[in-house]
């Protein structure tokens, strides 16, 4: 080995450049992972509200249309499935006229043609159904049609039972003017908290925090509360998150005059003969309605 190949032999070899993250740079790169991950549940999360609050609407419209149905078969509507607390729903509807407790409950699937997974909201808590049911004698019932508190086609316009809805309006302030006609029909989700709403279990959850949603889930109540959701408990009304659908008698026999499955009133008649008439005119149709 010459004096030129020892000197090259000997030499130190240049150290190669070492390539990766430093420590710093490993931190900026998991931090921005976990923000974009947060960003990403966030965004999630929020999807999936947003469709468990339309999927609740959408049933809550699926049931208006069966409770037409209902009415265009029988001449009145179902009592409400009132199983006892504890025991799960059977979707079968109570037996008129339906008082009491049998004015509230499950609405009654299997009698609308609907299955239970159509009568439970987006958070798979059941609506709470109520129908017009009151006494005394001088009060209708939309669940019979013949004898003292029967419903009758006449109160398409005035109706003598009905439930009012109040709305708080973004000032806070609770509005007592009714609606004209009022509701005969009321369909609630107790919202994503399920406060107050009956589980598939068929036991209830745990009562409201909030003063309106309380009065939502009073089990005899005739007055029900809307208004626009808030997490915020000491807001007026306290938490609410609660979806009303209502029915009116318009809403409930209009479409079957328009149709003309509502063929005068041979429903409400007490013989073929018959005739009905009225001070308050149902706004399609001639009077008066011979039965047919």
């Amino acid at each position: 080995m010459n004096q030129a190949q020892s000197r090259h032999f000997f030499a130190p070899r240049q150290r190669q450049k070492c390539v990766g993250f430093t420590l710093v740079e490993m931190a900026v790169v998991v931090t921005l992972m976990a923000i974009f991950l947060t960003m990403g549940l966030g965004l999630l999360q929020a999807t999936r509200e947003s469709a468990a609050w339309t999927q609740t609407t959408a049933k809550q419209e699926r049931i208006k249309l069966a409770l037409i149905g209902y009415l265009r078969s029988n001449g009145t509507l179902p009592c409400p499935d009132a199983t006892a607390t504890g025991t799960p729903p059977t979707g079968v509807k109570g037996t008129a006229p339906c008082l009491a407790a049998l004015g509230r409950g499950v609405v009654p699937w299997k009698d609308l043609g609907l299955s239970a997974a159509d009568v439970q909201d987006g958070w798979s808590n059941f609506f709470t159904y109520r129908v017009a049911n009151r006494t005394p004698a001088t009060s209708s019932n939309w669940s019979i049609k013949t004898g003292a508190g029967a419903f009758s086609i006449n109160e398409l316009t005035v109706p003598l039972v009905t439930f009012s809805l109040q709305e708080r309006n973004t000032a806070g302030v609770l509005t007592t003017t009714p609606l004209s006609p009022n509701p005969v029909v009321m369909i609630l989700s107790h919202g994503k908290n399920g406060s107050g709403a009956k589980t598939v279990g068929g036991t209830f959850n745990a009562a409201p925090a909030g003063a309106d949603e309380l009065v939502n889930a009073n089990l005899a109540s005739t007055t029900f509360i809307t208004r626009s959701p808030n997490a915020v408990a000491a807001s007026p009304g306290g938490l609410f998150d609660d979806l009303v659908a209502y029915m009116t008698p318009q809403d409930l026999l209009q479409p079957l005059i328009t149709e003309g499955t509502l063929r005068a009133c041979v429903t409400y008649c007490a013989s073929p003969a018959a005739s009905c008439t009225t001070v308050n005119p149902i706004p399609v149709g001639a009077y008066p309605l011979v039965c047919q």
